[in-house]
């Protein structure tokens, strides 16, 4: 499973994190995970953490909806393509290709059921592939998720909101509020946007920073890290070129040489100090 690579990734932990790595989660032994397709409408009760670890569903049953849930499946849509032989490696991960084309098929149902939907905002996609032993079986479904990181918790380790009974609810509010489902942090040590301590906040009210652009640096796969004085310089420029501040300092989120190295990140997030 993927989620943004490079510094977001770093600070997650997770995937994102993705986190959020280009290519699957971590894996278990995969012998919890559901045993029949799940159904748009399906409910989960899961963490943040438990969310992120397997790239097939390793937790419980789904729950009423009308019971506490963090997640749900807002499609079941088909991978458009004939893979043969197993998706877990031999490093215990997903595919990069069957990895690829579940992830594709889940933006391509968000963009139609979940229009407006920020990666990095506190609305969270998530997707799962079928088991192994119903991949076996010729199972070729992916399950799409949606998830809603809980504002004042830790950019470090997020929890999860509980998500309403009704999911027209949560569609309703980001069709009519947007804003609310942005990403904005509270620093309070003031050491920049993912810092130490820093937790999500409600971009509605007041906070210390707001998320503005990402943007992608140059350099191909094989190219070698710039070093982070550079990227700063180029960051800086590319952020000041793009996002009007409105006289407010502006912070480049640069990939780090891990990132960019193992991970191929080459993304430039762009952020707004509102202090």
């Amino acid at each position: 499973m993927r989620s943004r690579p490079g510094q977001l990734a770093g600070v997650l932990a997770a995937v994102l994190a993705v986190a959020f790595a280009t290519t699957g989660c971590s894996a278990g032994g995969h012998l919890a995970a559901l045993t029949q397709a799940p159904r748009v409408g399906d409910c989960w009760s899961v963490s943040y953490a438990d969310s992120q670890k397997y790239e097939d569903w390793e937790g419980t049953a789904a729950v009423p909806c009308s019971s506490p849930h963090e997640s749900y499946t807002f499609a079941v849509p088909q991978i458009g393509k004939n893979f043969t032989g197993s998706w877990l490696t031999s490093n215990n991960t997903v595919r990069t290709d069957v990895d690829d084309a579940a992830y594709a098929a889940c933006v391509h149902q968000a963009a139609i059921d979940l229009p407006g939907l920020q990666t990095l905002g506190l609305l969270r996609l998530n997707y799962y592939v079928p088991s192994v032993a119903l991949w076996n079986g010729g199972a070729r479904w992916v399950r799409c998720d949606i998830s809603r990181i809980k504002v004042g918790s830790l950019v470090s380790s997020p929890s999860l909101q509980a998500l309403p009974t009704r999911f027209s609810t949560l569609t309703e509010e980001l069709n009519t509020d947007p804003k609310k489902f942005d990403r904005c942090e509270d620093d309070v040590l003031n050491n920049g946007p993912d810092g130490a301590e820093t937790t999500y906040a409600d971009c509605t009210g007041p906070s210390d920073w707001s998320f503005a652009l990402a943007l992608t640096l140059a350099g191909g796969p094989n190219a070698p890290y710039p070093g982070a004085a550079a990227l700063k310089a180029i960051g800086t420029k590319d952020c000041a070129s793009e996002v009007p501040s409105s006289g407010h300092d502006l912070y480049p989120e640069i990939p780090t040489a891990t990132s960019w190295t193992k991970f191929g990140d080459r993304e430039l997030d762009c952020w707004v100090n509102n202090n």
